[in-house]
């Protein structure tokens, strides 16, 4: 049972390594994608708008070198589906047989990874598990815990090579039909919260990375107007705020405050442990 993490990834600095390091003993191998510029599927004009790049690209360079586990991937993509395409494409002709997506800002406990392992080895016939995640907020201290949040994301992939076909076995081609979706063939399987869960630090981000990532977002048509403002600035002032989410205001019902005693060990080196609220 081979998994592979694979990495889509644009300007990540804040967590991409630590992220990395959460998952390396519990996968045979780790893909990174790295974008050199922004997806323009959201915004033609996102490549003239930020064409900078962060630190990223210095910090992959120097966890790959040498490290046979870590390929690191380097290019340009319009969109996130061309670009988790590439990932896969690398699984099928390396007869890997589950593509994990793991984004650049999510970290998984040891013990969470063991028991995806378990119900993957449990459940040869799901095509597709899903795994929920809390997602922390302006802080490692405020957060909304997995059983707020509306999204359910489809994190693994079985990757498969043939299907049935009048008595036959066809060629089949695993492929992504959608940002977090692909044509694995098998039914879909949530793995049980109280056995698993990732941590979201999408939204536990410093102003200046919090708004390139909203300018950068795929879904630019989508978004609420001055969420920003209204939402994430404010929302210090007033932590009793509901309806968080830039999309689905829903979807982040509300932050509440938790120790992070239960967080990932690797994040007690970041250096946003000790804040209180990430400025």
């Amino acid at each position: 049972m081979k998994i592979v993490a694979v990495y889509s990834v644009f300007n990540e600095e804040e967590y991409i390594a630590y992220s990395i390091r959460s998952v390396y003993d519990h996968v045979d191998k780790i893909i990174v994608l790295l974008g050199m510029a922004p997806w323009t599927k959201g915004d033609p004009r996102a490549r003239e708008l930020f064409p900078a790049r962060d630190g990223t690209e210095a910090l992959l360079d120097r966890l790959a070198k040498g490290d046979p586990k870590i390929m690191l991937h380097k290019g340009l993509w319009d969109t996130d589906v061309q670009q988790r395409q590439v990932g896969m494409e690398y699984c099928i002709e390396q007869g890997m047989d589950y593509y994990f997506l793991v984004d650049g800002d999510e970290v998984y406990r040891t013990d969470h990874l063991r028991a995806i392992r378990e119900e993957i080895a449990q459940h040869p016939e799901v095509g597709t598990f899903h795994i929920k995640c809390t997602v922390l907020w302006r802080s490692f201290r405020y957060r909304i815990p997995y059983w707020g949040i509306k999204w359910i994301p489809w994190r693994i992939f079985k990757i498969t090579r043939h299907r049935p076909f009048l008595g036959f076995q066809r060629p089949y081609r695993c492929q992504f039909i959608g940002p977090e979706r692909t044509n694995s063939l098998g039914p879909r399987y949530l793995i049980p919260p109280h056995k698993a869960v990732f941590y979201h630090f999408s939204y536990a981000r410093s102003e200046a990375r919090m708004r390139l990532k909203i300018a950068t977002c795929h879904d630019q048509h989508r978004l609420i107007k001055d969420w920003m403002e209204r939402v994430w600035l404010a929302w210090p002032d007033n932590r009793s705020m509901k309806n968080l989410e830039q999309l689905d205001p829903e979807g982040l019902p509300e932050a509440l405050y938790v120790e992070p005693s239960d967080l990932p060990e690797v994040m007690r080196e970041h250096p946003y442990w000790q804040h209180e609220i990430i400025r």
